[in-house]
């Protein structure tokens, strides 16, 4: 005596995931499970026909979950802090203004970390009530972010400040123009030229084009150093907040075709600042002072 079989008819169905599109899972025109003969229960004959019903409930809330789950975070989605060596972000709380959507784009770098590259390129920066358009920042002057070559070019921000760092040669030309400023590093000879080795396994983050309220990469562990071989910041605006370095070691840091401004007054006091807690073994620079007026 054959078996008796169980049918059922399942939908298609289809999700979406952003910008992969959308997909469908195809039709399960007839699924068939064949029931046991049965389980006796004393005298009497028991059916086991709930295994149908399994099946359909597992495969329902396995759509459920994909349907249903959060959108993967991806580099250089904004309103999200990324982790190196990791591309997947986690939401960007605005502690500022929890009740607005965050539009920050942080990378944090752990100690001992090595990155290729990081490149900000054709960015337009801006928030009313920010501090800092980009922040770039180690912790202490022992645990700090160690670039071999950092160039900030074709670029406007209100003002300019790098303090607290050890930068072994600065290269500002005569495009960089700013409404005042104070060049005044302290020359030691100690300072050193940095060159970052072998890049081999080492990530690079690229961010092209788009509107952020401000960027962030900022080391978040102690114990050591992050390496990063070169950072270039090129085509990046803000109307509003800081350009501001801290705790960094730098190899070569090039400026040039750079506008800094926040009142279109040389007199007033100077927009772009280099203080005497930064170390330099070498300084040529040629800043115009004009006057802009960043807005």
């Amino acid at each position: 005596m054959s078996k008796k079989k169980f049918s059922f008819r399942l939908p298609s169905m289809s999700f979406g995931l952003g910008f992969l599109g959308t997909f469908n899972i195809p039709v399960l025109s007839r699924v068939r499970l064949p029931l046991p003969g049965g389980v006796y229960l004393g005298g009497g004959k028991l059916m086991l026909v709930g295994f149908g019903a399994i099946g359909a409930g597992f495969l329902a809330s396995t759509f459920v979950m994909i349907n249903s789950g959060e959108q993967e975070i991806v580099w250089p989605q904004v309103g999200a802090v990324y982790e190196a060596p990791s591309m997947i972000g986690a939401v960007h709380r605005n502690v500022e203004e929890p009740s607005q959507r965050s539009m920050t784009l942080q990378l944090n770098i752990g100690q001992g970390e090595r990155i290729s590259e990081i490149l900000l390129k054709d960015l337009s920066l801006g928030k009313d009530g920010i501090t800092n358009a980009i922040e770039l920042t180690g912790t202490s002057t022992t645990d700090r972010l160690v670039i071999e070559t950092l160039t900030v070019r074709g670029s406007s921000f209100p003002t300019f400040d790098i303090a607290n760092s050890d930068i072994h040669t600065i290269i500002a030309t005569s495009s960089v123009l700013t409404a005042g400023h104070t060049v005044s590093p302290t020359l030691a000879s100690s300072t050193d030229a940095i060159s970052i080795g072998g890049t081999r396994n080492a990530v690079s983050y690229t961010a092209d084009g788009g509107s952020v309220d401000r960027v962030i990469i900022r080391q978040t562990t102690t114990g050591g150093d992050v390496f990063i071989k070169a950072l270039t910041i090129e085509n990046v605006h803000s109307y509003i907040g800081q350009f501001n370095m801290d705790y960094l070691s730098v190899g070569t840091m090039i400026l040039e075709d750079l506008k800094v401004g926040d009142d279109g007054d040389v007199d007033n006091d100077s927009d772009f600042i280099i203080n005497t807690s930064v170390n330099v073994d070498t300084v040529t620079e040629s800043i115009v002072d004009a006057d802009i007026y960043i807005r």
